[in-house]
């Protein structure tokens, strides 16, 4: 019988070996998406958008189905904090003409909502100009969106048969810039498959996972060592959750370069929406923006490059004190000396603006603060260069151009007679009171007209009065307090105290009882050092409610203005919180206020819990070292400050607190040693020289 060859086994080829891994990859995928659906977890992307408007794969719009079974359009949920919630059927009615108003917070309408935003005015005037015509006015402003997302906004509404858009972007350029860095510089597919992930439970337990882990690596990496923040800073601001997405105002530097760079991206950008427009058969209608020019402070300010900071800090404060004074020859004197050295100085320049402005040379003012504008370190808003290239843009595209920034100049004048605008045009930096807003809506219908875009007549006094009592009727007086309660947050969080007290007041004009809004306004009173009328502002408050918030800021108040009996029980209220800083500055208070009155047990006993959060904080360990030593524990003190030397040898306090331990032991050569470093550190402490001096009286000989 022949001898017969076993069949060989087929073997799969690295395609199909590919091809089926990939399929069982998938299935084992799909059921543990499938699972976490039915434990009900959700997505990142169902509550927040993940890529910040960086990517398309999380859309502006999502469509719905009516009662009468069409398709509708609707604000998606996870866009609802930055856009206002609009609605608007996805195929466009016969006869309708489809407007988007795009832009920043200013579109959006912040600080109020659509209901009062210059897109109102555009919706409601249309109809009066032109009748004939049904007119759909879509409000696409997202709050803090700079050009390059308000472009992915128009990417994505082009599909949605528009007949025009109105543009209003600027102001947040910079912004952008830096609270959103990282996604500037991925690239879009980049942006696109984080979005896509993050649409998943799988991937947004991923993420979450990772969140932890990288929030617990920070934390220990802060555990390696923690000293209590100085007072200068005690109470860290609570924002809105928009600020928590921001850059605060430290994080900028001058830097020419990167300046140059957002300009030009602008630019781009700027060219990119007029392509989009004109793709979709759309016109397209840009407005210049507008902004606070004398009522809003620069956001940092730096001085010039080898000009001598400390100094020119000096003079400015002078030429400040001489300006508050009422003294406004030697504040003019005082501050263009300052200019002359360092022109690039913001704060500079806003100062000789006010100067300026109330010696009534209003051009020269003017220039002032537009100088001031410019050279603001932290940009938030459309400084020249950017207004600049919008009117380049729009002028070699043959682009229509609502010149707010003039008709409000013109405006301004004619009212005031100066274009120094303030706090008699915006509510804060860059954001317009309602009467702005008012003119801005006409300005644009009136350019729609003038561009053949309309057919009509500007709108009559009669028109408009009709269109502002049915504004009028729609505002909710609720959330205009919310508005400007959020506009002295902002200023608050940005340090620009004197802002955040008049939008405070604004607050409480209209809810006279709103806690936060009271609150706000006493720690920025506060924060300027007008003490008295922050501890009224306090007292204020707490005879409307118990605020936790103002305990440890209000306590602090109370114990640095001489009065700890008072200051006691705001402090001790202080330690019911969840934030580890506040306690243990609550405590580092209480330590100081029962030393102060000889209470030392006690002080012990709450330095040392600050010690437990902070174990090296020098201040609050020089503190208990004197608490030490005059409870009678000297050597108990001095272990103490050898730690605290051992860290910081030239710590004044410390090597005082050591001498004053060494001479109760009897070792009076040592104490004066420890003295002389204590002088050596801090020579100006009459404490220190005036004991040494009674030392050397005393014992002339070292033992």
């Amino acid at each position: 019988m022949p001898n017969r060859k076993p069949a060989s086994k087929s073997r799969l080829t690295w395609k199909k070996k590919l091809l089926f891994a990939s399929f069982s990859t998938l299935l084992f995928f799909i059921a543990l998406e499938l699972t976490l659906m039915a434990f009900g977890v959700a997505t990142i992307a169902s509550t927040r958008d993940p890529s910040a408007g960086f990517s398309n794969q999380i859309p502006l719009l999502a469509s719905s189905t009516n009662a009468d079974g069409n398709q509708v359009l609707t604000t998606a949920a996870n866009k609802e904090s930055w856009f206002n919630i609009q609605s608007f059927p996805k195929d466009k009615p016969t006869g309708t003409k489809r407007v988007f108003c795009v832009g920043g917070s200013t579109t959006f309408g912040r600080p109020f909502s659509d209901s009062a935003s210059y897109v109102r005015w555009v919706r409601d005037l249309l109809p009066e100009i032109q009748p004939d015509t049904r007119w759909e006015v879509i409000n696409a402003g997202g709050v803090s969106y700079a050009s390059y997302r308000v472009a992915a906004v128009m990417r994505e509404l082009a599909q949605y048969e528009p007949d025009l858009f109105i543009v209003y972007s600027a102001q947040n350029e910079f912004l952008e810039r830096r609270t959103y860095a990282r996604m500037f510089e991925n690239q879009s597919w980049f942006n696109d498959l984080s979005a896509v992930l993050q649409s998943t439970r799988t991937g947004s337990i991923v993420q979450s996972l990772a969140s932890r882990m990288r929030a617990t690596s920070l934390a220990d990496e802060k555990e390696v060592s923690k000293k209590l923040p100085e007072r200068a800073a005690p109470y860290p601001e609570e924002v809105d959750e928009m600020l928590n997405h921001s850059i605060g105002p430290t994080q900028y530097q001058r830097d020419r370069e990167w300046r140059d760079e957002v300009i030009s991206e602008y630019r781009i950008n700027l060219e990119s929406m007029i392509s989009i427009a004109h793709a979709a058969g759309a016109k397209i209608i840009f407005v210049t923006p507008v902004s606070n020019l004398r009522g809003t402070s620069p956001f940092k300010s730096l001085f010039d490059e080898n000009a001598d900071a400390a100094a020119l800090t000096l003079q400015l404060d002078n030429a400040r004190e001489y300006y508050q004074a009422g003294k406004i020859d030697d504040a003019f004197e005082t501050v263009q000396a300052v200019v002359a050295k360092s022109p690039s100085s913001a704060d500079a320049q806003y100062l000789l603006g006010q100067v300026l402005f109330s010696r009534e040379e209003w051009e020269k003012a003017e220039q002032a603060f537009a100088r001031a504008l410019d050279e603001d370190i932290c940009s938030l808003r459309a400084i020249k260069p950017l207004r600049d290239v919008l009117r380049s843009v729009t002028a070699q595209s043959d682009v229509p151009l609502v010149d707010a920034e003039n008709l409000l100049r013109q405006l301004s004048i004619t009212e005031h007679g100066h274009a120094c605008f303030g706090d008699d045009y915006f509510l804060d930096h860059v954001h317009p009171n309602l009467e702005v807003h008012r003119a801005l809506g006409k300005w644009i219908v009136d350019a729609l007209i003038a561009n053949s875009i309309v057919d009509g007549k500007s709108p009559s006094m009669a028109i408009m009065e009709e269109v502002q009592e049915r504004v009028d009727l729609s505002i909710d007086y609720q959330e205009t307090t919310i508005a400007f309660r959020n506009l002295a947050k902002v200023n608050h969080w940005a340090g620009k105290f004197e802002e955040a007290i008049v939008a405070a007041n604004r607050a409480l004009a209209i809810s006279p009882t709103d806690l936060e809004s009271q609150f706000l306004l006493a720690d920025s009173l506060n924060n300027l050092g007008r003490y008295a009328e922050a501890h009224a502002e306090y007292k204020t408050l707490f005879s409307i409610d118990d605020y936790s918030r103002a305990h440890l800021p209000y306590g602090e108040l109370l114990l640095y203005s001489g009065m700890p009996q008072e200051a006691e029980p705001y402090l001790i209220a202080a330690l019911i919180t969840d934030n580890e800083e506040h306690m243990a500055r609550a405590y580092y208070d209480l330590g100081l206020l029962y030393s102060a009155t000889d209470q030392y047990s006690i002080a012990i006993s709450s330095l040392e819990n600050v010690l437990k959060a902070y174990p090296d904080d020098a201040a609050t360990m020089a503190l208990l070292g004197h608490c030490l030593r005059k409870d009678g524990r000297p050597s108990d003190a001095l272990n103490l400050l050898d730690q605290l030397l051992k860290l910081n040898p030239n710590d004044a306090q410390g090597n005082y607190e050591a001498a004053e331990a060494h001479l109760e032991l009897g070792d009076v050569g040592k104490a004066k040693a420890y003295l002389r470093t204590a002088i050596e550190s801090e020579p100006d402490n009459p404490d220190f020289e005036a004991t040494l001096k009674k030392l050397e009286q005393a014992s002339p000989v070292e033992s």
